[in-house]
C-alpha cells in the first residue's frame, strides 16, 4: 500500500495535550487504538522527522492496522495537519490563559511577554515545534496554520488597542505582518538550533516591536 501518506493554561507542556475532535471515532476502542495511533505518530515526528514518517510504520509501533487509520487518515499529511492543528490549539489556549485582557499596559511589554510564552510553548513540546515550525505539510495544513496565524492576529488586535496602539491599519493588516515576522524569526532560530532560544525571541521582539512603533 502507498506510503504517501484542555490543561493548565500556565503548563506549555500541559497544553500540548491533544484533544478529541470531531472526525475521529466515537467508540471507545476505536478512539483508544486511534490515540494510540496518533501518539506513535507524534513520537516519530520528533524521533525521524516527518520526511520519514510513514503509516506502515505508525502500524508497526503502534500494533493498529493501516486499514483503522486509512478511515480517518488518507495518508501521513493529514495525520500532521491533525496533531498540528492540536497543538495550535494548546499554543493559543496557553497565549490566552497567561495573557488575560487588562493584565498589560504597554504594548513592548506585552510583545515581549508572549513571545517569550511561545517560545516556551515550543520548548516544552518538540513535536509542536517540529509541526508549527517547520511545516505547513501539504494543503490542509496550510489552512490550519492560516487559520492559527487569524485567530492570534484578531485576539492581538484586541489588545493592541488596550495597551497604546489603537491605530493600526488592517489594509494591509500590520498585525498579520507583525505576527508573520515574529514566526519567521521563530521557524530560522528552530531550523539553526533545534530549538527556540532567548537569542533568537530577542530578534523576534525587536522586528515586531520596531515594526509596530511606526503606530505607537
Amino acid at each position: 500500500m502507498s506510503d504517501l501518506e484542555t490543561p493548565s493554561a500556565s503548563d506549555p507542556a500541559a497544553r500540548g495535550k491533544r484533544t478529541r475532535r470531531a472526525g475521529l471515532p466515537v467508540q471507545a476502542r476505536s478512539q483508544e487504538r486511534m490515540a494510540r495511533a496518533l501518539e506513535v505518530a507524534e513520537r516519530l515526528v520528533v524521533e525521524i522527522g516527518p520526511e520519514r514518517t510513514s503509516i506502515p510504520e505508525i502500524e508497526r509501533l503502534s500494533n493498529v492496522p493501516r486499514a483503522s487509520i486509512y478511515q480517518y487518515f488518507p495518508d501521513k499529511y493529514a495525520i500532521f495537519s491533525h496533531l498540528s492543528q492540536g497543538h495550535m490549539q494548546g499554543l493559543m489556549a496557553f497565549i490566552l490563559g497567561a495573557h488575560p485582557a487588562g493584565r498589560h499596559t504597554d504594548w513592548r511589554a506585552m510583545t515581549r511577554a508572549v513571545i517569550q510564552d511561545t517560545a516556551a510553548y515550543y520548548n516544552a513540546n518538540k513535536a509542536a515545534s517540529v509541526l508549527l515550525l517547520k511545516g505547513p505539510f501539504g494543503s490542509n495544513d496550510c489552512k490550519a496554520h492560516f487559520d492559527k496565524d487569524a485567530s492570534l492576529a484578531r485576539w492581538l488586535r484586541a489588545r493592541a488597542q488596550e495597551t497604546g496602539l489603537a491605530n493600526l491599519p488592517e489594509n494591509p493588516d500590520a498585525v498579520a505582518l507583525a505576527i508573520e515576522m515574529v514566526f519567521a524569526c521563530l521557524k530560522y532560530g528552530y531550523s539553526q538550533e533545534g530549538y527556540t532560544s532567548a537569542a533568537i525571541c530577542d530578534q523576534a521582539i525587536a522586528a515586531i516591536t520596531g515594526y509596530l512603533a511606526n503606530w505607537a
